[in-house]
């Protein structure tokens, strides 16, 4: 469903944090804004059983000039519930409505930050003109062109929409802590200092991230022919921590992975 019409680039973010992001194609959010137009017609379709029956109720039991103020309220309600639907979830939710969360996609801003109030309103108002002539054939055009899959709203609101990899990196995150459990009791508890962190780059990560996601699929002899040599650069790196040299070297794989995780798994 995503690939191949979604892409991935590289934002860095304020606090110079790297992010790999895939923008959300034009199927993914299609399906995604068809669920939440799904949802809203329930509403929309229960809400106007409360107005026609509410209105014959109210017809007869109260004076004109409060079922006129009952009725404008019911009004005012429906078109409330269908902006604020997606701005307010967009917003208080992580960038995500509900079809967007089932469909692991979510508004973000162009640096990779939570998208704020004002940009959420922004491209939210301008959904009326990438709806243009009909069906949103205006926004999907733009879409196709734009290098990040953006529709006119995204491109005045400053905004992408993503496909949310960490539901993949959890899993694999899973897989690796079962992994993990039998060389718990071979790993030690000393946290790795903040000098020593700096030392590890992001090369290093990914080449230890990447040994590590390979490891519960790794006969032992072959976790240590593959471990060794990576053990070997990381330990020239962190040469200034005396008690790492005789640690065995997939325990000290291990401990340096659980170590900067929470850090480099952005």
């Amino acid at each position: 469903m995503n690939a191949p019409f979604e892409k991935q680039f590289t934002v860095v973010t304020p606090e110079r944090v790297q992010l790999q992001l895939q923008t959300a194609g034009i199927g993914t959010r299609a399906i995604a804004h068809f669920l939440d137009n799904v949802l809203l017609g329930i509403c929309n379709f229960l809400l106007l059983l409360l107005l026609v029956f509410g209105s014959e109720w109210i017809g007869s039991s109260l004076d004109s000039w409060a079922n006129d103020y009952a009725l404008a309220f019911l009004i005012i309600f429906f078109v409330v519930l269908n902006v604020g639907y997606y701005v307010g979830l967009e917003h208080y939710n992580g960038g995500q409505t509900l079809g967007k969360k089932w469909l692991g996609i979510r508004v973000v801003q162009e640096n990779g930050q939570s998208a704020t109030f004002i940009s959420v309103l922004i491209r939210n108002f301008f959904r009326l003109i990438d709806f243009l002539p009909t069906l949103y054939f205006l926004g999907t055009m733009v879409m196709i062109f734009s290098k990040r899959d953006k529709r006119i709203g995204d491109m005045a609101a400053g905004t992408i929409v993503v496909v949310e990899l960490q539901r993949d990196r959890l899993k694999r995150r899973r897989i690796v802590d079962k992994a993990l459990e039998q060389w718990r009791p071979y790993v030690p508890d000393t946290p790795l200092s903040e000098t020593a962190r700096q030392q590890v780059g992001h090369e290093d990560w990914r080449l230890l991230s990447a040994y590590m996601e390979r490891l519960p699929s790794l006969t032992d002899n072959k976790a240590a022919e593959l471990g060794a040599p990576i053990a070997r650069h990381l330990k020239a790196k962190l040469e200034a921590v005396e008690s790492l040299r005789p640690m065995d070297d997939r325990a000290f794989l291990i401990w340096l992975y659980v170590q900067l995780r929470d850090e480099w798994e952005v």
